[in-house]
């Protein structure tokens, strides 16, 4: 458009507004600014001077961190708070802003129970659970909706989640509450649940990432397997190697000899249906398909199907399609893009991803991560012994 243009008509003037929106979209993120934690603010959010030193405000939602956080992760954070806000229809936003939102960054590295509002009496390995699996949330603390991820998932550093937006997850959450006006919750409920009905989201990938091996000398995948699982009958553990049911580096396996280090993918594929994370509860689900809306989510895990866009989301689930239609504006055409891919431009220009920490978990965090899926995959072995033609531990022969 330039200046000047007659805007006479509906469409002229819609692209009139829509310009301006984005002009002030781009005026709003550039203003940002990384700044000391004042004592106002330490009041009247709770936050501990000892511990906090950087704060950023937008769009009504303060980010705080401790000063070890990157300057780039929460000018990151502001920019993507900026654009969803945009993207929300006003009453809506508006909701959100009222609603005094915090947000806090943890370091990457920093513990989840390093945070103040977040510290904990737990030990041993509930503690490693707890530091592991808390490490994206959105909860309440003294009745302040307060979101927290991590600096490493925001910049996408080498070892942080660079495969899905987690803020936009987590910010689902927030959207719906605080955001959700009365009639909106009773509706999500009633989409989710002929989701539900109808069987989608049940098409998850069915397979385990096995990650016990560590260091960098090959070892037998099978000696470490007999290892890890000594219920699983190692003759069963043989015919999956031999039969391409355990994957490394995406490739089958046919022989039980193959050697793999640490930095060698090993997944074990179970086969058959599995639930998707959206499947949960509504909340979880709503949040699973505004990742989806903004184009951002993993794909065939143990918690994602296929769908990771906007288009696929709509031919795939027309009703939770429609029902984000009266969440977002229609015009608004934004999807996420990683920063990596930014890198160098507007509040990115001189940063360098190439130069980026490099986050490695401390093998306390890996172990709990790898008891957990241990768990959670357990009943899924009984559909290999099937197929092998084994009875599974317990099972009468």
């Amino acid at each position: 458009m330039i200046l000047g243009e007659s805007f006479n008509g509906p469409f002229a003037m819609k692209k009139f507004l829509c310009l301006l929106a984005l002009f002030c979209l781009i005026k709003l993120v550039s203003a940002q600014v990384v700044s000391p934690l004042t004592g106002d603010l330490a009041d009247e959010y709770g936050l501990d001077p000892a511990f906090y030193g950087k704060t950023t405000l937008s769009e009504g939602i303060l980010i705080a961190s401790s000063p070890g956080v990157s300057d780039y992760a929460h000018l990151e954070t502001a920019y993507l708070f900026g654009h969803l806000m945009q993207a929300l229809k006003p009453r809506i936003a508006r909701r959100i802003r009222e609603g005094k939102v915090l947000c806090i960054l943890v370091g990457h590295d920093e513990l989840t129970s390093e945070i103040p509002q977040f510290q904990t009496e737990k030990t041993g390995e509930a503690l490693d659970f707890y530091n592991w699996r808390s490490r994206g949330f959105l909860t309440l603390v003294e009745g302040r909706p307060t979101m927290l991820f991590s600096e490493e998932d925001v910049l996408e550093y080498e070892g942080g989640m660079q495969l899905e937006s987690i803020l936009i997850h987590e910010f689902g959450h927030v959207i719906h509450r605080p955001g959700f006006y009365a009639g909106l919750d009773e509706q999500l409920m009633e989409t989710w649940q002929a989701a539900m009905k109808a069987g989608l989201w049940n098409d998850g990938y069915a397979s385990q990432r096995f990650r016990r091996v560590r260091g960098d000398k090959p070892v037998l995948l099978l000696h470490a397997l007999r290892e890890s699982f000594p219920r699983h009958s190692s003759e069963l553990l043989r015919r999956c190697l031999a039969h391409g049911d355990i994957l490394v580096n995406g490739e089958p396996t046919d022989s039980i000899a193959v050697k793999v280090t640490e930095t060698d993918k090993v997944r074990i594929v179970f086969g058959g249906p599995k639930a998707c994370y959206a499947t949960k509860n509504r909340g979880e689900y709503f949040a699973e398909i505004v990742q989806a809306w903004f184009d951002t989510n993993r794909t065939m895990d143990h918690d994602h199907n296929h769908i990771d866009t906007r288009d696929e989301l709509k031919s795939y689930d027309k009703r939770g399609y429609a029902f984000l239609q009266k969440i977002f504006k229609e015009e608004n055409k934004w999807r996420f893009i990683s920063p990596r891919r930014r890198a160098g431009q507007r509040h990115l220009e001189a940063y360098d991803p190439a130069s980026a920490p490099v986050v490695v978990q401390p093998d306390f965090i890996k172990d709990a991560a790898n008891d957990y899926y241990d768990e959670y995959w357990a009943s899924f072995w009984d559909r290999l012994y099937e197929k092998h033609g084994f009875s599974a531990p317990g099972e009468s022969s």
